[in-house]
């Protein structure tokens, strides 16, 4: 009884390291959709995720597994480039496993004047039980700094 008892413990201990090793799988939606915003006085129609500019905040950890599923009513650019393009009306997940990073960064959209609305905070931050590089902050509160014109974006390229 004593010889099962040990590899009993062994086996739980082992699969406890693994699962505080594997990281978690995080989910989030990002709808693409028209909203109505108002800056500085100004109201105007601007692409949005979820609503919300600047977009959601991702957090996750190193070692997490994240699974975006983006919803766009339009067709998706820059196509063939990274991937197939999102057709209209379809969504694609992005599935990724956070490695080698740590931080606050930021993700945003790669085409032409939706860089200007579509961003928003990506917080990794240290797997669990691994200390920061440095003293362990009070409070973290991100700050994103972006564009706002009052005007369309695309206006002012052209």
């Amino acid at each position: 009884m004593g010889g099962f008892l040990r590899i009993l413990v062994a086996t739980t201990l082992l699969l406890l390291s693994v699962y505080s090793v594997a990281g978690t799988t995080r989910s989030y939606e990002f709808n693409i959709q028209l909203q109505n915003v108002t800056r500085l006085c100004h109201t105007r129609s601007m692409v949005t995720v979820n609503g919300k500019f600047p977009g959601p905040r991702i957090v996750a950890r190193e070692g997490d597994r994240l699974l975006i599923k983006l919803r766009s009513g339009w067709a998706d650019g820059p196509a063939y480039i990274t991937q197939c393009p999102i057709q209209t009306g379809q969504s694609y997940v992005y599935n990724y496993t956070v490695v080698g990073q740590r931080g606050t960064l930021f993700w945003h959209a790669h085409i032409s004047w939706l860089r200007a609305s579509l961003y928003g905070p990506l917080i990794i931050l240290p797997k669990l039980n691994v200390p920061y590089p440095f003293s362990k902050p009070y409070k973290e509160v991100p700050i994103i700094f972006g564009e706002w014109f009052n005007t369309d974006p695309e206006a002012i390229i052209a």
